[in-house]
């Protein structure tokens, strides 16, 4: 008589079924995420976001091959986030300088909207995030352009457009820090605020009337 045969052990997956990548790709970084603000990102460790996902590490790597790949993914997600807020701020039926003045109240706002995000973004010390983001050099790059077509058509007075265009987002990065990491030394009114520094930035640059 036979003997019915034994099964073999099932190896476990290390991907998702085809078309789950995706989502399991989001798993990973929301939890990579929540852990390196929970406990630092030194601490954060492939292992420890593996375990917190419920993946074996080999699995996580699958994804990523390091923390800092991580580290570029949720940055270029919020870099992409940016550009397209923006884009949808640019509004064809307003003069130039309201257009121009609406998307540097959009890029504050969306970093506003998703602090966890920006904090890891422009808070970690590498050569990751900020340099290696194809949409932060767009976003830069449109607002570049913006300043010197803003000076070409004398609303601006003529000067090094790169300079300006880097002044004015060290405007709005600090108003961003500042209101998300210490709030409490702020007695205005964010949005007060936000408006009273975007136009001082744009009145510094404005050619006399």
């Amino acid at each position: 008589m036979d003997m019915p045969a034994i099964p073999s052990a099932i190896p476990a997956r290390t991907r998702k079924p085809r078309g789950q990548g995706a989502s399991r790709r989001g798993e990973i970084l929301a939890s990579a995420k929540r852990l390196f603000l929970q406990d630092g990102i030194q601490h954060a460790t492939m292992r420890r976001i593996a375990a917190d996902v419920g993946v074996s590490s080999t699995a996580l790597y699958v994804y990523f091959p390091d923390k800092t790949a991580i580290l570029d993914a949720i940055a270029e997600a919020m870099f992409e986030a940016l550009l397209a807020a923006y884009t949808t701020s640019q509004d064809p039926a307003l003069p130039p300088l309201a257009r121009f003045r609406a998307g540097l109240r959009a890029y504050i706002e969306l970093a506003m909207a998703r602090p966890d995000e920006y904090r890891l973004t422009f808070d970690v010390k590498s050569d990751s995030a900020c340099g290696k983001a194809e949409a932060a050099r767009k976003s830069f790059d449109i607002v570049h352009s913006h300043v010197a077509d803003l000076m070409h058509a004398g609303i601006f007075t003529r000067d090094d457009p790169l300079a300006v265009a880097e002044s004015l987002w060290a405007c709005l990065h600090g108003v961003a820090m500042l209101l998300l990491n210490q709030p409490e030394h702020v007695e205005t009114a964010p949005q007060r605020l936000i408006d009273t520094v975007i136009d001082a930035a744009i009145r510094g640059f404005q050619t006399a009337n």
